[in-house]
């Protein structure tokens, strides 16, 4: 039977990281382990301490059948036709509050970072905690369509909204067909659709950050070493953002981070594990068939500085490859395993990022540690959006609540209408949706796409190696340290 967890908010797992951090630091400091290790330490036992609170804590279990409060809740426990709702404010912050039949509440509100609220009273009489809950606007519209509860939406949300047909962002309107251009033919048609190309891709690279970036390198390195490495990281990300636009994802932008790489953004969520692969893959290819020229450039001349950029070029790649996330190599791994099962999914996600953090304390990569910092952030993002996809999957008459019915419902329990985090707010929805219907890869997929990621790790893997030898015996894995 499907269910869906409602947990408190986990508005401060950031700064209960940096905090771990910090005091590992000191503490490894003391006992003589070395800052960086002890810092990474006290970040993952922080982590660890922050996932585990939120687990054990009060938490609303829903189901088909009803609902149950769990952890540190009241012990209420009904089905749907037996709940009453109701609603009040306390401290200036509005919540609602469900009741059993015999009485045991549970009272819950979004406070959207918010001071806390103090206890209310239940329907027993009893004083019960406001949760600051994460998906409350959820909670309440399973309660709404489950439980009956049609009266809480004005009469102008209660009647199904009007879905109107949406264009593509950019594309024609809705209800036209795309016209299909003929191709350009002959040397300037193919210089003209090149130099579109890289005007496209400039476009979207951020120049500000790309170059501070340069800046950075340039001072740390040479002017040489630093316009080697941002063009890899160039075609590396716009790889990633060609994959996402001919997916039909909304592209944000490329940054440029310095000391960091780089990255591509989206606007939109996976709608399937494949294209979570694909787009995770071409970074790596388009970065890999890149490199190939100086390579190319070193058979013919034998002049190690080829060697040398081909060399730097395929480690940056390789790099990525690592089974971490949020590295492309991770971003595979969650494709693979969540088409098996979300469990797998999680276990090796963790166990990718507990490995990053060993690798790190063994061989004092710094950069590993915080790649393993990220990817934990993101691990938690992930886990907010399918814990809402499966409250959405629950949802008895979905297409009846559109952006408005969840934005009455956000501002009954938590921010006004209008506020400044509305719009992050329906974007999360939104990719909510998208990872509730995330497609997962078949059986062939799945060997088919770890066969590619498995191969051209290995190849990268031997082209360092003889690439690295060729420069005279400095290897380029000393730029990871």
């Amino acid at each position: 039977m499907d269910a869906a967890v409602f947990r408190p908010a986990q508005r401060a797992f950031l700064p209960a990281l940096l905090a771990g951090a910090a005091g590992g630091a000191v503490i490894g400091g003391v006992a003589g382990i070395p800052v960086l290790a002890g810092a990474a330490l006290g970040a993952a036992a922080a982590a660890i301490a922050v996932g585990v609170r939120n687990v054990a804590g009060p938490r609303l279990v829903a189901t088909e059948r009803g609902v149950a409060a769990k952890g540190e809740g009241s012990g209420l426990e009904a089905r749907w036709d037996e709940l009453r709702l109701g609603f009040g404010a306390s401290a200036g912050q509005r919540y609602a509050i469900l009741a059993d039949p015999r009485g045991r509440s549970f009272a819950f509100a979004d406070r959207g970072g918010a001071r806390s609220v103090p206890p209310v009273r239940g329907a027993d009489g009893r004083d019960v905690p406001v949760v600051d809950l994460r998906d409350a606007p959820l909670l309440l519209a399973l309660v709404v369509q489950r439980a009956g509860a049609w009266h809480v939406l004005p009469p102008d949300l209660q009647s199904p909204p009007v879905n109107e047909p949406e264009s593509e962002p950019g594309g024609p309107p809705a209800g036209r067909s795309r016209g299909i251009s003929p191709p350009r033919v002959g040397l300037w048609g193919v210089l003209l659709k090149l130099g579109g190309a890289l005007a496209k891709a400039l476009k979207t690279a951020n120049l500000g950050w790309a170059a501070a970036s340069f800046a950075a390198y340039g001072f740390l390195f040479t002017w040489k070493f630093a316009a080697v490495l941002l063009l890899q990281l160039f075609v590396h990300e716009y790889g990633h953002v060609h994959a996402m636009r001919r997916t039909g994802m909304r592209v944000r932008g490329m940054y440029f981070i310095p000391f960091l790489g780089a990255v591509a953004v989206s606007e939109d969520s996976f709608t399937s594990r494949r294209q979570q692969a694909y787009v995770a893959l071409n970074g790596p290819i388009w970065g890999s068939t890149f490199a190939l020229l100086p390579a190319g450039l070193w058979l013919v001349t034998r002049d190690p500085v080829w060697a040398a950029t081909a060399a730097w070029w395929a480690l940056i790649n390789l790099f990525n490859l690592l089974p971490i996330l949020p590295l492309d190599g991770g971003r595979v791994l969650q494709a693979l395993a969540f088409s098996f099962s979300s469990t797998l999914g999680v276990a090796l996600t963790v166990l990718g990022l507990a490995g990053a953090v060993v690798v790190g304390s063994v061989l004092g990569y710094g950069l590993v540690w915080l790649v393993a910092v990220l990817g934990a952030t993101e691990l938690v993002a992930e886990s907010q959006y399918r814990a809402g996809g499966r409250a959405l999957r629950l949802l008895p008459e979905r297409a009846r609540f559109g952006p408005e019915h969840f934005r009455y419902l956000r501002a009954v329990a938590g921010p006004p209408l209008g506020s400044p985090s509305e719009n992050h707010y329906l974007h999360a929805l939104s990719r909510m949706e998208k990872t509730a219907r995330a497609e997962p890869l078949s059986a062939r997929e799945m060997v088919l796409w770890g066969a590619a990621y498995a191969g051209l790790a290995l190849a990268l893997l031997a082209a360092v190696h003889f690439l690295g030898l060729a420069t005279g015996g400095v290897g380029p894995a000393a730029l990871l340290r």
